[in-house]
């Protein structure tokens, strides 16, 4: 036992073993996936009361721009963020930033292609960052702290 604990350390001296909060790649896809779903549950249900029907082919387009979209933009700002996050070891940080990093990113990003920098637009991308927070605590006892 204390040789395993000696080579933990001389691990972590030369920097092979990380110390912090480790986002497993098991862990960032099941966030994502979590994250992804209940946000899109929740745009079809709005797209679906607001529309005048073809409930179907809205929600195959849901599915196919929503995942395809979170795959490539929300997957990656996962990853980036559990990175950046990984020296803080209080979780309930990492759950806040997950609020609020895709909230604001999106925002400027929905912004930019044209929806505007209006308090109803923030309110629109909270959403996602909400789903992003509820995904982040649902992957809470799937990191690993050192």
């Amino acid at each position: 036992m204390t040789h395993y604990s000696h080579n933990e350390e001389m691990l972590a001296r030369s920097g092979l073993l990380r110390r912090g909060v480790i986002l497993t790649g098991p862990a960032l896809f099941k966030g994502w996936a979590i994250t992804t779903t209940l946000w899109l549950i929740g745009l079809y249900a709005v797209l679906a009361a607001t529309s005048q029907g073809f409930w179907f082919n809205l929600g195959l387009m849901v599915l196919m721009y929503g995942y395809g979209v979170s795959f490539v933009i929300g997957l990656p700002l996962g990853w980036i963020l559990g990175h950046l996050l990984r020296p803080v070891r209080n979780q309930w940080l990492h759950v806040a930033a997950f609020f609020v990093v895709p909230t604001l990113s999106f925002w400027a990003l929905g912004s930019l292609l044209g929806f505007g920098w209006s308090l109803e637009a923030l309110a629109l991308w909270a959403t996602v960052g909400l789903a992003a927070a509820v995904g982040r605590l649902a992957v809470w006892k799937d990191v690993f702290v050192r």
